[in-house]
């Protein structure tokens, strides 16, 4: 069974564990930890008894935009659902906050991830070229929360 908590402190070694794993160039684990002290609601883990196989952060800009800072599943547990509980998860504490939309940056290349995005409500409104440096461009997603659909 996969219970969706908020991060602790002794989980962020794992936690690590999987960002690296998951991505070319992953966050430092000082940066995991900064984030830990900054979005404690909003830093969530996947956990398989004690076992951490995924996690999701995110941040809330200007008061009412979600911003999707990262998510990651360990290789051995995705496409089990897990991504999608840790998004949904995310965004409904984005709407307790009474954020009216959320957005991500994902790798143009990654068609999974944007496949996995699309599926979850999210529609791609810009490319951002060398996001990810240069060379490496990325797509903006957006979901927005309200009825109207419009975007800020």
């Amino acid at each position: 069974m996969i219970i969706i908590t908020n991060v602790d402190e002794n989980d962020l070694p794992k936690v690590y564990e999987v960002e690296i794993e998951s991505f070319e160039d992953p966050y430092p684990y000082s940066l995991l930890k900064a984030y830990y002290y900054l979005s404690r609601e909003l830093f969530l883990v996947a956990k398989q008894g004690d076992v951490v196989v995924g996690y999701s952060l995110g941040i809330i800009q200007f008061g009412y935009r979600g911003h999707v800072v990262s998510i990651a599943v360990k290789k051995d547990y995705r496409e089990k659902g897990i991504g999608s509980l840790l998004l949904k998860e995310l965004e409904k504490r984005f709407k307790e906050y009474k954020c009216t939309h959320s957005y991500l940056e994902v790798n143009l290349k990654n068609k999974t991830a944007i496949e996995f995005y699309h599926k979850l409500g999210y529609i791609i409104v810009k490319l951002q070229k060398n996001y990810y440096g240069r060379g490496k461009h990325a797509f903006i997603m957006v979901k927005s929360f309200s009825k109207d659909k419009s975007f800020e």
